[in-house]
């Protein structure tokens, strides 16, 4: 059952429609950002677009299980297993069980390495025509940006993963326990940095009594 819900404040409802034109704009990017990629590597390493997705984010992991790759991906499980099956196939990945037995833990091959070291420089080459018109400043403002928007999604599918599936009102507003929780969870951050200097201000002025 998805949270209860109540009416969004009348400022959310104004601002939908420029919302609505942003989200536009962040699948455009997204497409226009991956389509050379994966029309380029699926034709000429038989490789699909979710198979990419599993190898490049496992390259930067070093090891990991299905699921920790799903969650770094945000992609379904499900997809994560039949595209790291088909890597396993092809040679790409290896599987070892770790030391208690309980984890299947996934790597990179010599030929899966192969594979994302000539991925990279279109990698590189994408992201200089992206961020080169950008000033330092900038960049990392866009960088703290998207993280944010990340953190956001990974919030919302730990609280309740019926979070990200369509609403079934059109017009349903966020549920009052996400914000709950993400308020919450801002206030720990903003805190927790406070509280641990104030630890070690306490625990020096101990040792100097």
């Amino acid at each position: 059952m998805r949270p209860s819900v109540r009416a969004a404040p009348v400022s959310v409802q104004e601002d939908r429609p420029s919302r609505i034109a942003m989200m536009g704009r962040l699948l455009k990017l997204s497409n226009m950002v991956m389509r050379p990629f994966f029309a380029f590597f699926a034709e000429h390493h038989s490789v699909s677009h979710n198979e990419l997705r599993v190898l490049m984010t496992l390259a930067r992991m070093r090891e990991a299980a299905s699921h920790e790759i799903a969650s770094a991906a945000g992609m379904y499980p499900m997809n994560v297993s039949r595209a790291v099956a088909t890597l396993m196939r092809a040679g790409r990945i290896a599987a070892r069980r770790d030391t208690d037995g309980r984890r299947k833990i996934l790597s990179l091959t010599p030929k899966g390495e192969a594979l994302y070291e000539a991925l990279l420089p279109h990698v590189r080459y994408m992201a200089d025509l992206l961020f080169s018109p950008m000033t330092p400043l900038e960049t990392e403002f866009f960088g703290k940006l998207l993280a944010k928007l990340v953190e956001r999604l990974d919030t919302a599918a730990a609280l309740d993963a019926t979070l990200l599936m369509p609403p079934n009102e059109p017009e349903a507003p966020l549920p009052e326990s996400f914000r709950d929780e993400l308020t919450k969870s801002r206030d720990a951050r903003r805190t927790t940095p406070r509280s641990r200097v104030a630890a070690s201000h306490e625990r020096k002025t101990t040792r100097k009594a």
